[in-house]
């Protein structure tokens, strides 16, 4: 049960953040079209750097929500794969093995989606800071 909320949850995030690198890569509407159009209204540097790295820390909180989801299912799958495995010794040690080995197998492909997403989220927020640089340095 635990593998297929987190193979759904994982496949929902990488749905997500394709939706957010096209935004991210649209400069004519979403976050970066909002960090152009606050620049422009503002006069000094400082404030516009401030406007902006608020915009950027807002996006990156969306952006980065439910990555640690992922790798909290990663984490507990084989621990109640360990726990199966104590409460099977009592059955028998074969029953126990299944546990276990179903727990790593749940737990191995979940812990490839966290360093995916995770990977993934950050090269979206460097786009994003980038793009924020170049809307800065064009002013």
């Amino acid at each position: 049960l635990i593998g297929i909320i987190g193979a759904a949850f994982s496949a929902y995030k990488i749905y997500k953040l394709r939706e957010y690198a096209q935004e991210v890569i649209n400069e004519s509407e979403g976050v970066v079209y909002d960090m152009t159009n606050s620049v422009k209204s503002n006069s000094s540097r400082e404030s516009k750097e401030n406007i902006i790295d608020e915009i950027i820390i807002n996006y990156s909180g969306k952006i980065e929500w439910g990555n640690n989801w992922v790798k909290f299912f990663a984490a507990v799958a084989p621990l109640l794969g360990l726990l199966g495995t104590v409460i099977g010794m009592i059955g028998g040690i074969s029953q126990a093995l299944i546990t276990t080995m179903l727990g790593l197998i749940v737990a191995a492909p979940l812990l490839g989606m966290y360093t995916y997403l995770s990977e993934k989220t950050s090269s979206i927020i460097q786009i994003l800071e980038e793009k924020a640089s170049y809307i800065l340095s064009k002013d």
